[in-house]
């Protein structure tokens, strides 16, 4: 099979795939990870830890692009 998009990648990056599986369940999934292992929210408001969820949010789609070699 040949590789239309190069770099070992079979779909472009931005693919509907990452969306259809990137669910408000697997940042939850990661945060309970974290948690875990002894990571904690920063103190705060609602609002703040809003804003530190949307950061990791934005890196866990970087990580599953990354992860899945599409960031070429």
């Amino acid at each position: 099979m040949s590789d239309p998009f190069g770099k070992g990648s079979t779909r472009p990056m931005g693919d509907s795939m990452t969306g259809v599986r990137f669910t408000p369940l697997l940042t939850a999934e990661v945060q309970a990870v974290l948690e875990r292992h002894g990571y904690r929210l920063p103190p705060g408001r609602d609002h703040i830890r809003e804003l530190v969820m949307a950061r990791v949010d934005i890196a866990l789609k970087n990580l599953v692009e990354i992860f899945e070699g599409r960031t070429w």
